[in-house]
């Protein structure tokens, strides 16, 4: 789908996008990058200097900005806002050209580049993700940028399944909670389900119920001898009708 360094990119985004402070996993946290010393921790995979300016802590967190604001526009489906937020990145990278990757053949597919050697760290990384979200929007894939349906969660993560069918992120144990949540909203309609036929009681071991259910036969019974009698009676009537004949 990505090449192995785009798909590699967006992961870094995703991670950039989630160190802001908010709803993560079920666990309202704090905004990890909010001291220079914090860069070194929370992107591991870029060569930050082990004491960071402010200057660039306010880089990344401009960054960071950026990036989470095009990840939530693709997963509201609102493409040409996503659009415009890369298209802002990539004015920042500055010229973007296309290169063979190394080692290449007449038929490797070439690369988007920009950038020089001597960037420091905050635009190296800045135009690394320019160019692997400017790489998913040719591809028609911004809706796979996706923000996790976990309960209390706003996790950013990229969607790589075949289907699209990706709902939660792989950080906080979201899919597992969701399960856990609807199995147990099952497990309370089916108590309740229960609950709703057992409204009428057993009153078996109940005397007055008892009592009054031997008043009810002893009734009915009354009634049954009475109509036995008048039936004889009748019969015995027609009998001697018939003699008289």
């Amino acid at each position: 789908m990505f090449s192995a360094t785009t798909t590699s990119r967006l992961a870094q985004a995703a991670t950039l996008a989630n160190t802001a402070p908010g709803p993560r996993g079920g666990r309202l946290l704090p905004d990890r990058l909010d001291q220079p010393a914090e860069l070194p921790v929370a992107l591991p995979n870029w060569n930050f200097d082990e004491d960071p300016s402010s200057a660039t802590l306010r880089s990344v967190r401009k960054l960071r900005a950026a990036v989470a604001g095009i990840w939530q526009d693709a997963h509201a489906l609102d493409i040409d806002a996503a659009l415009e937020g890369v298209n802002h990145l990539l004015a920042s990278a500055g010229p973007v050209h296309v290169i063979a990757p190394e080692p290449a053949t007449e038929r490797t597919p070439a690369v988007l580049a920009a950038g020089q050697d001597s960037d420091v760290p905050e635009k190296t990384l800045s135009t690394s993700l320019a160019l692997a979200l400017a790489e998913v929007a040719l591809a028609g894939e911004l809706t796979r940028l996706r923000t996790c349906s976990g309960e209390d969660c706003t996790n950013a993560f990229v969607d790589l399944t075949r289907n699209r069918s990706k709902q939660f992120c792989d950080e906080a144990n979201c899919a597992n909670r969701a399960h856990v949540k609807a199995y147990r909203a099952r497990q309370a309609a089916e108590s309740s389900d229960r609950g709703d036929h057992s409204d009428h009681p057993d009153h078996s071991d109940d005397p007055d119920h008892e009592a009054e259910s031997d008043e009810m036969s002893s009734e009915h019974g009354s009634l049954e001898d009475a109509q036995e009698k008048k039936d004889k009676a009748g019969k015995k009537k027609a009998k001697k009708g018939k003699k008289k004949k």
